[in-house]
């Protein structure tokens, strides 16, 4: 319910530019105190900015590409995020890759687990979370993603032992396989793969017939991928043919 409320929040911040906490908390019938709670965690992430006894709708700031990257096809993400947070199990080990909706699977994650993550969002959003073993990877911030990478990325995951990753991508070629426009996210991505007894890819329909410079994975690496409604039947049907697990958020 606190992430459905957030996005609410966001959007009605959108709307109107900014709102006071208690104008936000009489509109969901809710407590001051939930209010800010909520607003805690959308600060953290960039998503809003807070004033003393309200909060704004953020200006675009010198990480626009990201921003800008949240909002696109958020309600999709959203989905795909819940339907893949349910994918945990009680006291799992996990790898949350870098990415937007890798991003709004850990807004809905609550399972008591222990999630390792090069995504410095994603840290932050589930460090709230008491539940949660929070591990953050060592490397070089790259601005455009917030993401670690880097040899010291690589040499953090090497030897943790992961049930399952939740890896994101750039695009999705049924002949390329998984691709990427970055080299030092190549690396960390297969570096990820190396550890993991389960991998699950989370990618917006959008995504399938992009292809970028690197193939970091092949579709024998793949048991899952999660996505939403807009994804098309003939290219369901080709990665159920190929042994990939096919899974639908509904909006």
């Amino acid at each position: 319910m606190s992430t459905e409320r957030q996005e609410k929040i966001r959007f009605l911040l959108q709307e109107h530019g900014n709102l006071t906490v208690t104008e936000l908390a009489q509109h969901f019938e809710v407590s001051e105190m939930t209010i800010r709670r909520d607003l805690k965690a959308l600060a953290n992430l960039g998503l809003v900015q807070r004033e003393h006894g309200r909060a704004l709708y953020p200006q675009i700031s010198y990480d626009a590409r990201f921003l800008n990257r949240l909002g696109e096809a958020e309600r999709e993400k959203t989905a795909i995020g819940r339907l893949a947070a349910d994918m945990v199990a009680e006291g799992e080990s996990i790898i949350l890759d870098a990415g937007t909706t890798t991003l709004a699977m850990a807004q809905s994650l609550s399972k008591s687990c222990v999630v390792l993550t090069n995504s410095l969002p994603i840290a932050s959003v589930l460090s709230i979370n008491e539940d949660i073993n929070v591990l953050v990877t060592g490397g070089l911030v790259r601005g455009s993603t917030n993401a670690l990478v880097g040899p010291m990325t690589r040499g953090c995951l090497a030897g943790f032992n992961a049930n399952k990753l939740f890896l994101a991508t750039t695009g999705v070629s049924i002949d390329r396989g998984l691709s990427t426009d970055n080299l030092l996210e190549l690396d960390v991505k297969q570096a990820m793969l190396s550890t993991a007894d389960e991998v699950i890819l989370l990618a917006h329909s959008e995504k399938f017939g992009k292809v970028y410079h690197h193939t970091f994975a092949r579709w024998n690496k793949i048991h899952t991928i999660v996505t939403d409604s807009g994804l098309p039947q003939e290219i369901r049907q080709q990665l159920e043919n190929i042994g990939v697990k096919v899974l639908i958020a509904q909006i």
